[in-house]
């Protein structure tokens, strides 16, 4: 009789499970809660699709008449950063559905769509959240939504809109120094080709320490963008029509501007295992087989577990630990065990080639 394993999340580590999982013989049958939709993306790669949607800008430049920009025109292709999905009998895809709630007791998982699904094993793999800094003026009156002008750049629906509001956009502010505010910063800068976007950037504490040396600065500002070191932004400014019109820093500097783009780090997306009953601190705690270390039945990994109370959502970290999932679920290597992330020296030279890589990715 087929294992019933179900996943949720389909971001990269969710990915190479399954992949993992169905690139064997085992007897089982995976279905997957992809809530953002069928194709999983590379979360790193999306900066660098941003900067290639000048393409299609320039190659529509010639053709449109003057101010057809406004209108929010753009060609954003995110297949770049788009992982294959897998064709597999044994692999049940559920593109925009949820898991809402899980029944530890009966081992079953409630779907936004209304059904309900057995599980043998149940894997989580819910990734992060964008965190979104004290910011006065960053949400509108009601606090349901950013301010219009406001934009978030963690999945492919987020840099879609990004790239639109590129495209009609004047001046741009990045709020936050993190490897992904450098990248997304390079991008916007180059992503109108010949008509290249004002963009300035914030350096705004992120939500993990990272490392941001001042040469990945450097090469950031050869790119054109300009960028502010040791600052933080104090509130978001607001026009007649409620749309965002300037940033203000906390010296009283004000950044004129009409798009922004918030990346200030991530933190694990806990939610389902909180209201589950797991054991949670930052994030899903795990033992070294990535099992909860509440129910033997539920697994998780990548972003959102939490392994010898350290977080990790380094590329090379969740592949590792979906590596070590799927050996130990498939039955080809079940003593398998995760120990943590390799060490690597975190001195200046490895962060600014990692830095620089990234911006050379998004300027390519």
């Amino acid at each position: 009789m087929s294992r019933k394993i179900v996943v949720v999340g389909w971001g990269p580590a969710a990915h190479r499970l399954v992949t993992g999982l169905l690139g064997t013989d085992a007897e089982v049958d995976v279905t997957v809660y992809a809530g953002e939709g069928a194709v999983a993306h590379d979360r790193s790669a999306l900066p660098s699709t941003l900067a290639r949607s000048r393409a299609g800008h320039e190659g529509h430049a010639a053709h449109e008449a003057p101010g057809a920009r406004d209108r929010g025109d753009v060609a954003f292709d995110t297949t770049a950063a788009a992982l294959p999905t897998p064709n597999d009998p044994r692999l049940d895809l559920r593109a925009g559905v949820r898991a809402v709630a899980v029944d530890r007791l009966h081992r079953l998982v409630h779907g936004s769509d209304q059904w309900v699904q057995p599980y043998d094993t149940l894997v989580l793999a819910t990734g992060a959240n964008p965190v979104l800094p004290p910011i006065r003026g960053l949400r509108t009156a009601d606090g349901r939504d950013l301010l219009p002008g406001v934009h978030s750049a963690h999945n492919a629906a987020d840099f879609h809109r990004l790239a639109e509001a590129a495209a009609r956009g004047v001046h741009a502010v990045v709020i936050g120094g993190s490897s992904t505010g450098l990248a997304v910063a390079a991008a916007l800068r180059i992503s109108r080709g010949d008509d290249p976007l004002h963009v300035e950037l914030v350096d705004q504490t992120p939500a993990t320490p990272e490392i941001t040396p001042t040469d990945a600065y450097l090469t950031l500002r050869r790119t054109g963008v300009i960028a502010y070191q040791d600052c933080r932004v104090r509130a978001l400014e607001s026009g007649s029509a409620d749309a965002l019109t300037a940033v203000t820093l906390a010296d009283g500097h004000r950044l004129s501007c009409d798009l922004a783009v918030i990346a200030c780090g991530t933190a694990p997306n806990t939610a389902l295992a909180w209201t589950s009953g797991l054991a949670v601190a930052r994030g899903i705690v795990v033992d070294d087989t990535l099992r909860s270390v509440s129910d033997p039945h539920i697994h998780a990994l990548g972003a959102c577990a939490e392994h010898r109370r350290s977080l990790s959502g380094r590329h090379e970290t969740l592949l590792a630990q979906a590596d070590v999932l799927a050996g130990r679920l498939s039955g080809l290597d079940p003593q398998r065990t995760y120990r943590g992330p390799v060490q690597r020296a975190a001195n200046a030279t490895s962060v600014v080639a990692e830095a620089e890589a990234l911006l050379r990715a998004a300027t390519a």
